[in-house]
């Protein structure tokens, strides 16, 4: 009878985190973005680590438009109280601020997770955190989606291109709801299908099946997450420090 080589799973190359390490990092960047809110400098800091995560996992197109959204919203903090703007618009000025200065950097790192983490390297470390079915399911989904909706736009964008039909053309000066339209009816009609696509490939792989699955996904603390969880030390003592000097 032939006897066939075990699989042996392909070893995580690059600067790679296991799962819980990257959630738990984008709790502690998320908590401290709103706990530390009157440092510049520290908020500085904490918004350029998801960057430099992105830059290293190869996101370097999202990083750079994340890095000069975010240096705009900070050169803006500062001149909103030099210019002098009507009421209205400085309230949706300083809004728009807030939201890159305290938000962005925790969206980033979940945008990280979810281009970094494949569907089984994170099922396999929440089984492990004993994490129920009910949630881990929709998660583990959501990790096939959020790919699988943007190639889909892609294709629907290249499709209006060949039909002439984008922003500044004949036709969408001619008649402008007309690039909503053919954008957004097979954008909703392929989220529905994707779904119910995503969902039943999930339960026919048994994440449904109360017996145990079995995982070759590799994952565990590596010297990655150590360098993650030194700086994330860092980062609390910093904090303590600043509000024990304010």
């Amino acid at each position: 009878m032939m006897q066939y080589p075990a699989y042996i799973p392909e070893k995580r190359k690059g600067f790679s985190l296991d799962p819980r390490t990257k959630l738990l990092f984008m709790v502690l960047i998320a908590t401290l973005m709103f706990v530390v809110y009157n440092n510049m400098p520290y908020i500085c800091v904490l918004a350029g680590l998801p960057f430099l995560l992105l830059i290293v996992n190869g996101q370097k197109k999202t990083a750079v438009i994340y890095g000069s959204l975010f240096v705009l919203a900070v050169i803006a903090n500062y001149i909103k109280d030099i210019a002098t703007l009507p009421q209205l618009l400085n309230g949706i000025v300083v809004l728009l601020i807030a939201l890159v200065l305290r938000l962005f950097p925790t969206f980033m790192m979940g945008y990280y997770i979810i281009k970094s983490t494949k569907a089984d390297e994170f099922v396999s470390s929440m089984e492990r955190w004993h994490v129920s079915k009910k949630v881990l399911i929709p998660i583990a989904v959501v990790f096939r989606f959020v790919p699988t909706m943007q190639e889909e736009s892609q294709s629907i964008t290249e499709a209006m291109r060949m039909r002439g039909i984008q922003f500044g053309t004949k036709k969408f000066w001619k008649s402008p709801g007309t690039i909503l339209e053919y954008r957004l009816i097979p954008l909703l009609i392929s989220v529905v299908k994707i779904g119910d696509e995503l969902s039943a490939a999930a339960l026919t792989r048994g994440l449904g099946n109360s017996v145990k699955r079995t995982n070759i996904a590799q994952i565990g603390f590596s010297k990655n997450d150590a360098i993650v969880l030194i700086i994330s030390i860092f980062l609390l003592l910093w904090a303590f420090a600043l509000g024990v000097m304010s």
